[in-house]
């Protein structure tokens, strides 16, 4: 039974039992109150991304949610925060009916990195799949998901 449930984590994408079970650490959630002193803390998950280990932190913060991505040691590395399809720049919105003509944008989010630099990325729907394109500010492509 229990090589089975491994099995099925393995062909679903779960994070697998040892991931799934770390804890916040203590510098997470301390980075978490630094940066935002009066949210409130929805949940915090341990995700690799290119093979290094991050935490994706979910907080609602003067009513709006927002997702924090931090190391293990408490760095932000990104904030992501939903926007209306309808705030997005120009550029961005005009590259992505270019790209994807014919399909309608679901939704966005706005990303802004440690360093300030952001990128929008949106979310659609093509082939029964949810994907998501990012964008630069400006609407220069940089990746789809």
């Amino acid at each position: 039974m229990f090589r089975g449930s491994i099995l099925l984590l393995a062909l679903t994408g779960l994070p697998a039992p040892a991931l799934a079970s770390k804890p916040c650490p203590t510098a997470v959630k301390e980075a978490v109150k630094r940066l935002h002193p009066t949210a409130r803390l929805a949940s915090c998950k341990p995700e690799k991304d290119q093979g290094k280990l991050q935490y994706e932190v979910k907080i609602s913060s003067e009513g709006k949610p927002l997702e924090l991505d931090l190391t293990p040691e408490g760095l932000l590395l990104q904030t992501e925060e939903k926007v209306p399809l309808g705030s997005l720049p120009a550029g961005v919105l005009s590259a992505f009916r270019s790209r994807y003509a014919g399909i309608e944008p679901l939704a966005a989010e706005r990303q802004t990195k440690a360093d300030g630099k952001t990128t929008f990325e949106v979310a659609f729907e093509r082939d029964r799949k949810r994907r998501e394109a990012t964008f630069s500010e400006t609407g220069s492509f940089v990746e789809e998901e």
